[in-house]
C-alpha cells in the first residue's frame, strides 16, 4: 500500500535532526527555486471542440494562463560507506487567468490548471500544490537508493515535465554506476502524482487508457551504456501491474566527419504485450522509429520514420512523456494503430550570427495508414477509423540569457498547427500557442 504523504513527511522529520548536523549533509547541498510562467492556447478549427468538464458545453477555444514555484532541497549525504541523506520539493502553482468557460480538466494531456472534485469537474482551482520528499541512501559511492516521491528517467517511465508544475511517481528506487559508461537503474512504483495533483496516490494506468484501480504497481529496470561520446544504447523494461509489459531499446550513433561537419543516426523500437488481467484488451504492438541527420555548424537537418506495427496505438504509462519514438509531437503523438508517419526537423543556432542562447526548432510531421478497426475494446475510439491520416507543423523558438543578473532566464515560444483528413476522428484539427517562461535561482 502506498504510505500516505504525512506519514512519509512524519518519518523524515523524525529521521534526519540528528543526522542533519553530519558533516556532507549541508556540505554537498543545492537549495534551487525555478518561477515558471506558462501561457497555453489552444484553438479548436472546422468544427472541432472540446466539453467544457463542469457545464458539458462545447467550447472552441481553450486558454490558460499560470504561475508555477518549484523548490528543491536536495542534501548531500552522511559520510561513511553508508550515507543518508534527504529530497524534498515544494511545489505551488496558481491561476492568472483562465475561466470556467476555458479551462480544461487538467486530467489527460491537455492544461494547465487543475478543476476542483476527484474526476476534476468542477470549478477551476485558484491555487493547487503539494509537497514531495524522498529518503535516499548512497552505498559504497556507486550505488543510490530512495524511497519516496521520484521522477524516472526512463524510456519506459519518463515522469513528464512539460506543463506547469513537473509530475512525480511514489515508490522505491535503485542506480548503480560501478562500471564507466553504464548506468543501471530500476524501481517500484507504487503510485502516481500527476502534473496538477494536490497529492500522491493517483491510480497507475496508460495515456491512451486511462488509469485503472487494478494496476497495483508499475516495476522497472534497465541499463543506460555511452562510449566515447558518440554511441550511446538504452534497454528497458517495464510490467505495469493487470496491463502489460513494455521493453525499450535505443541506439544512437554520431560520427565527426570534419571539424564542422557530423553525421547521426539512431534506432528506437518499443513492444508491448498484454499480461495479468489484460486490463485494455489483447495487445501485440511492436513500434519502431529510426531517424538520419546531418549536423553542419549552425545547422541540423533531421529526417525520421515511424511505424506503428499493430491494431492498438503505442500507449505509455499516464501522462509520462520524451517523445519516445522521435515524432512524439507537440499536439500528436503520431502514434495511432498501424500509423506509417514520416518528420522532417530542421534546427538552427543563432549563436553563428552572434546572439548566442537563441535557437530555432521547425518540424513537420506527416502520418498516414491509421487503421483502427481491429482495436480492443479499452482503444475504442479508434473503431470507426480505415483510413486516418493527418499533419503537424511546429515552430519552436528559445532564449537563454546568458550573463548579468538575469543569466538562465529563459524565454520559449511554441506554436503548433495539427490537422486531421480521412476519416481521422480520434484526434481533432488545433492550432496552440504556448509562452513560457522560467527564472531558475541557486540560493545554496
Amino acid at each position: 500500500m502506498p504510505v500516505p504523504a504525512r506519514h512519509l513527511s512524519l518519518c523524515i522529520v523524525l529521521t534526519f535532526p540528528p543526522l542533519a548536523i553530519a558533516d556532507g549533509f549541508f556540505e554537498d547541498s543545492s537549495f534551487k527555486v525555478l518561477n515558471r510562467n506558462f501561457y497555453m492556447r489552444q484553438d479548436f478549427r472546422n468544427d472541432s471542440s472540446f466539453r467544457n468538464p463542469q457545464t458539458a458545453e462545447r467550447k472552441h477555444t481553450r486558454a490558460e494562463w499560470a504561475n508555477g514555484v518549484t523548490a528543491s532541497f536536495e542534501s548531500g549525504f552522511t559520510p561513511g560507506p553508508i550515507g543518508l541523506g534527504l529530497d524534498i520539493k515544494a511545489l505551488l502553482g496558481w491561476k492568472l487567468d483562465g475561466g470556467n468557460g476555458q479551462v480544461g480538466d487538467s486530467n489527460a494531456g491537455n492544461g494547465l490548471i487543475p478543476r476542483r472534485g476527484y474526476h476534476f469537474n468542477g470549478k477551476p482551482k485558484d491555487d493547487f500544490g503539494k509537497v514531495d520528499a524522498a529518503l535516499k541512501i548512497r552505498l559504497f559511492e556507486h550505488t543510490e537508493l530512495r524511497y519516496g516521491d521520484y521522477r524516472p528517467a526512463s524510456p519506459v517511465i519518463n515522469a513528464s515535465d512539460t506543463r506547469l508544475l513537473p509530475q512525480s511517481f511514489r515508490g522505491a528506487f535503485v542506480k548503480n554506476t560501478s562500471i564507466k559508461g553504464l548506468t543501471l537503474e530500476g524501481g517500484k512504483v507504487e503510485s502516481g502524482s500527476d502534473r496538477s495533483a494536490t497529492a500522491h496516490n493517483g491510480d497507475l494506468g496508460t495515456a491512451y487508457g486511462g488509469r485503472f484501480k487494478d494496476a497495483e504497481d508499475f516495476i522497472y529496470g534497465g541499463a543506460d551504456y555511452k562510449y566515447d561520446d558518440r554511441f550511446f544504447f538504452r534497454l528497458h523494461h517495464g510490467r505495469l501491474d493487470n496491463v502489460w509489459n513494455q521493453t525499450a531499446f535505443y541506439a544512437d550513433w554520431i560520427q565527426p566527419l570534419n571539424d564542422h561537419l557530423s553525421f547521426n543516426t539512431g534506432f528506437k523500437y518499443i513492444g508491448t504485450r498484454d499480461t495479468g488481467k489484460s486490463l485494455l484488451g489483447d495487445i501485440n504492438n511492436d513500434s519502431w522509429s529510426a531517424h538520419v541527420g546531418l549536423t553542419s555548424g549552425a545547422h541540423a537537418l533531421t529526417l525520421t520514420h515511424t511505424r506503428i506495427d499493430d491494431d492498438s496505438p503505442f500507449d505509455y504509462l499516464w501522462n509520462t512523456w520524451d517523445f519516445f519514438l522521435n515524432t512524439g509531437s507537440q499536439i500528436s503523438d503520431f502514434n495511432n494503430p498501424n500509423e506509417r508517419t514520416w518528420m522532417l526537423r530542421y534546427d538552427y543556432d543563432f549563436a553563428a550570427l552572434g546572439v548566442p542562447g537563441l535557437k530555432l526548432i521547425t518540424r513537420y510531421l506527416r502520418g498516414t495508414d491509421i487503421d483502427g478497426r481491429d482495436v480492443g475494446s479499452g482503444y475504442a475510439a479508434y473503431q470507426n477509423i480505415r483510413n486516418g491520416r493527418h499533419w503537424e507543423r511546429d515552430v519552436w523558438i528559445s532564449y537563454v540569457v546568458q550573463s548579468g543578473s538575469a543569466k538562465d532566464l529563459t524565454f520559449r515560444i511554441l506554436q503548433a498547427t495539427h490537422r486531421v483528413n480521412g476519416d481521422h476522428t480520434a484526434e481533432a484539427d488545433i492550432d496552440e500557442l504556448r509562452l513560457i517562461v522560467e527564472y531558475p535561482l541557486s540560493l545554496l
